[in-house]
């Protein structure tokens, strides 16, 4: 079996003094709340806040999310809510499309129109706790209008609304694929996070390393592409979108992916602060150096075999984003290689949050593992590592450039290739798949949480009726406007006619599809439908 960190770090059996040379507690550390936040970025830590315990739902019509939502709250979540779309929104095609039909609901929140999120939101405060919609980037713009246009139905000041629901365009690269050009995605992502800014609207943007490392990067490679990711989606908002850094600085938030390695993991948010607080410095000569950190504990890691042990890998990788001080927080569940989370896998998953939380004692200090010779050297080694990759990608002209060369691709698949033969060869030892086997009838047999074909079909034929009952006049006036706009240069920001366009229920599709067609490509990305608008 390896002693290896996750990035080829080989790990001693003792660290001692001399694995930190020329440790500097100011320079390499400092106390909460001070530069260079290593340790974190609030003197009290979670004895002033604590984070925010959620799980993700998504599953079926928006109804029966909108009621998951509300069995969440009454098993625990606190401080936010957190809902995935489907894989029909998230290609911004129509539930009533014929590839939509199929999918509509399965794995994730049909929201292709605002009349869905209505749905989603009926009961639900849109104050109060944070509003998280995720997905693909594509539909980014389709998310924030959602929030703008029932905000102002329900006549609430949209600088009391706060959450996250854009995504950054490199995740088509790491598995969180759409099908929307790359060129068209990043213009409408900047466009969203150009609209939020300038209306100071507390909405924030997703640039999620958790994506590259579920499809096999390491820690090392995560930290070097998050901060590339940032890098580069940050000065194009201060270089071509004329913000200052300072208001750019709250619109980032990261999403990390933390693994059962405890110390490792503790370790790479720890360097991450870091990392960050200096390249704000040294690039943007800034000091508003906060990164918003947020851990989903890792959903590669939970078995299929054996589910029943990924609760203990759960309640390690719950404890390890604890100690390194994020902000909030969601959990894989038992059952995540089956289904969505059922009632009782989400409940487990909860009351791990809240045991970490009340019952362990690791919320009342702040970065208790700090000092440790060995986690003070993983904190240096990773940053060590991720900053030799940084720079090779900011050599290559930056993150869009090292894509665009393959760069990126070819050190996941590389990465990802290597995991599986140790894995394979019993270098990595997985209990329930590589050690520990048990046949398959002697496995815990646990409740699966279904969609069929019947309820995707019921969605899509909800869609197709309701379509022809909207204001037809106001639906067609606004699509004329978004097609417009959308013909004019990557400048000009869409974002207020695509609201419009959604406030008289305008779809994904619809949305989308005129603005690809706007942008001289297909309406429909599979090229099966026709538009249905006469633009001209």
């Amino acid at each position: 079996m390896k002693r290896q960190t996750d990035y080829g770090y080989e790990i001693k059996n003792v660290y001692t003094p001399a694995d930190i040379p020329n440790f500097s507690y100011e320079q390499d550390l400092g106390d909460p709340g001070v530069f260079p936040y290593t340790r974190g970025y609030y003197p009290q830590g979670y004895r002033s806040r604590m984070w925010t315990q959620r799980m993700t739902a998504g599953l079926g019509t928006s109804h029966e999310a909108n009621q998951v939502l509300k069995k969440y709250r009454d098993m625990g979540q606190t401080g936010g809510m957190c809902v995935i779309s489907d894989r029909v929104f998230s290609s911004c095609i129509d539930p009533d499309h014929p590839l939509g039909e199929k999918e509509a609901g399965i794995l994730g929140w049909p929201g292709s129109s605002l009349l869905e999120f209505e749905e989603l939101m009926e009961d639900i405060p849109l104050t109060g706790q944070s509003i998280t919609l995720l997905g693909s980037c594509a539909p980014s713009p389709l998310r924030l209008a959602y929030v703008v246009a029932l905000a102002g139905k329900r006549g609430i000041d949209i600088s009391q609304v706060h959450g996250s629901v854009m995504e950054s365009p490199f995740e088509n690269y790491f598995g969180q694929t759409d099908v929307s050009p790359f060129d068209q995605n990043l213009k409408l992502f900047l466009d969203a996070c150009e609209y939020v800014l300038r209306n100071k609207i507390r909405m924030r943007a997703c640039i999620i390393s958790q994506h590259f490392q579920e499809s096999g990067g390491n820690n090392a490679q995560a930290i070097a592409i998050e901060m590339s990711m940032l890098k580069e989606i940050c000065g194009r908002l201060v270089n071509e979108r004329g913000l200052d850094f300072d208001d750019v600085s709250n619109l980032p938030y990261e999403l990390v992916s933390v693994g059962t390695r405890f110390f490792e993991e503790v370790a790479k948010i720890r360097a991450l602060r870091r990392m960050w607080a200096r390249l704000v410095r040294e690039e943007f000569k800034s000091d508003k150096c906060h990164l918003l950190i947020t851990v989903h504990t890792s959903g590669r890691t939970m078995t299929y075999q054996q589910p029943l042990n990924n609760i203990a890998r759960c309640a390690i990788q719950t404890l390890a984003g604890v100690v390194s001080g994020c902000s909030a927080l969601d959990n894989a569940t038992f059952d995540n290689a089956h289904s969505e989370p059922s009632n009782l896998a989400a409940r487990m998953s909860l009351n791990t949050q809240h045991i970490v939380a009340y019952e362990s004692g690791a919320a009342d200090v702040v970065d208790p593992l700090a000092g440790s010779y060995f986690v003070e050297s993983l904190t240096n080694k990773i940053e060590e590592e991720a900053y030799k990759i940084y720079n090779e990608i900011q050599s290559q002209g930056g993150m869009i450039a090292a894509l665009k060369k393959g760069y990126i691709q070819e050190m996941l698949s590389n990465e990802a290739s290597k995991r599986f033969r140790e894995i394979d060869a019993k270098e990595r030892l997985v209990v329930g798949v590589n050690h520990l086997i048990i046949p398959p009838e002697e496995d815990f047999q646990i409740p699966i949480k279904e969609v069929h074909a019947n309820d995707s079909r019921a969605i899509a034929e909800r869609m197709a009726a309701w379509k022809q009952t909207r204001d037809q006049g106001a639906l067609t006036a606004a699509i004329r406007t978004l097609y417009g706009g959308a013909k004019k240069d990557d400048r000009f920001n869409l974002m207020p006619s695509i609201i419009d366009a959604v406030s008289v229920y305008a779809t994904v599709g619809e949305v989308i599809g005129v603005i690809r067609k706007a942008r001289g490509i297909s309406y429909d990305p599979f090229n099966i439908i026709e538009c249905p608008f006469e633009l001209v």
